[in-house]
């Protein structure tokens, strides 16, 4: 019987290509970007290629075939053999995680004799700031070969249950499921993943989501390139998630809303701002500081899961972080 191992990007795809028997593929959707509706298939890989292109038809063309494409090797992988999961602590992982089991552990699954193993990881000995799998060597990596375990049934249902909750529009399942339910005994890692997923939300003190505030919080002391500023973000991160596209995106909703909390050099709309100056407007500071609000100046229109939070002063939903809980 043949095996698949399944991770979380092309780095560590390469490096376990070097040491793994078996073929190898990765699942590389952000799902913490843009709507995850409850819809599958055909209508699932619609939604998501929509969301993530950045020039028309033919990104999007090109994304949905892709995203088609990890499913249909992980689905065949499952029916044709062993599957070993590669994934990490982190939102990005837990994500792509919870749905790859879902995936393949519905009941139309339940009675395949294919084994399911998986190696999760926080940390790695050795390795003083550990980000991901991709951060590893190949010798690294072979050290983790041998230390996985079986999937269980109840690994199987809590993932199922938390995939629903995270499509559903309403968030409060998600929230139960994140503050109440005791998940570290089978996925230790997803209850931090989804408090993580939560500060994405706009904050009840000052409407700004976690990614926002530490991004114009570092340029409270002088303007520097987008690139530099990824840097400084990632670092304030206990467990980085976010790639530099996205970041990058998130920074020129902040320049251009109506109420610009940031300014960026160079062409308005740029993809790339790893070169383009970043500075804090007047608006960024008063926020920063509590004084004015960014939903309330600028409004809101984006997804969180199945969550779409949209209000041109006002939103449905905010994050409490200090009480770790939802208001409205």
């Amino acid at each position: 019987m043949s095996t698949l191992h399944i991770t979380n990007g092309d780095s560590a795809g390469d490096k376990l290509r070097q040491i793994v028997k078996g073929a190898v593929t990765i699942t590389a959707d952000p799902l913490h970007e843009g709507p995850a509706p409850p819809v599958d298939g055909d209508g699932w890989h619609d939604v998501r290629a929509r969301s993530l292109a950045w020039d028309g038809d033919t990104t999007r063309g090109e994304i949905k075939k892709q995203l088609a494409a990890w499913d249909r090797t992980i689905v065949d992988g499952h029916r044709a053999g062993d599957i070993v999961l590669w994934f990490e602590h982190d939102l990005f992982d837990q994500l792509a995680l919870i749905r790859t089991l879902d995936l393949i552990g519905g009941p139309e699954q339940a009675a395949l004799d294919s084994k399911v193993s998986l190696i999760c990881i926080d940390g790695f000995p050795g390795v003083d700031r550990f980000i991901g799998l991709g951060q590893l060597t190949p010798g690294q990596l072979a050290e983790l070969v041998g230390t996985e375990r079986p999937v269980t049934s109840e690994q199987y249902a809590l993932a199922s249950r938390a995939w629903k909750a995270f499509r559903s529009p309403d968030p409060t399942e998600l929230l139960t499921l994140t503050v109440k339910a005791d998940t570290s005994r089978c996925l230790p890692f997803l209850r931090d993943a989804l408090l993580r997923f939560f500060a994405e939300y706009p904050s009840a003190a000052n409407g700004l989501s976690r990614t926002e505030e530490l991004a114009v919080g570092a340029l409270r002391d002088g303007a520097m390139t987008g690139g530099a500023l990824f840097v400084i973000a990632q670092a304030l991160e206990p467990r980085p998630f976010l790639g530099d596209t996205t970041f990058f995106g998130i920074l020129r909703a902040l320049g251009s809303a109506r109420v610009p909390l940031v300014t960026i050099s160079g062409r308005p709309e740029p993809l790339d701002l790893r070169s383009h100056v970043i500075a804090i407007t007047d608006a960024g500071r008063d926020v920063l500081a509590g004084r004015r609000d960014h939903v309330a100046l600028n409004g809101i229109d984006l997804w969180r899961g199945g969550v779409h939070l949209a209000g041109r002063d006002t939103s449905p939903w905010r994050w409490d972080a200090r009480g770790e809980t939802l208001v409205s």
